[in-house]
């Protein structure tokens, strides 16, 4: 399966993905932390479900817009 990415796609262009998969994980795992340490710390199950239902809205509103 590698082999054939790597023939379809240049050596390069796989390291880049591969750096960019990377840097997009780190980013969210900071993200993630952040709000975990300061977004209603002290009520980690009440911080979940309000960031699911703050996450699932801006989703709807931004699939809304045209």
């Amino acid at each position: 399966m590698i082999e054939e990415m790597f023939r379809r796609t240049g050596t390069k262009d796989v390291i880049l993905i591969l750096i960019a998969s990377v840097a997009v994980v780190g980013f969210w795992r900071g993200v993630w932390n952040l709000m975990d340490r300061y977004f209603l710390p002290e009520y980690f199950l009440v911080s979940q479900i309000v960031t699911i239902i703050l996450g699932t809205l801006m989703l709807f509103l931004l699939s809304r817009i045209k």
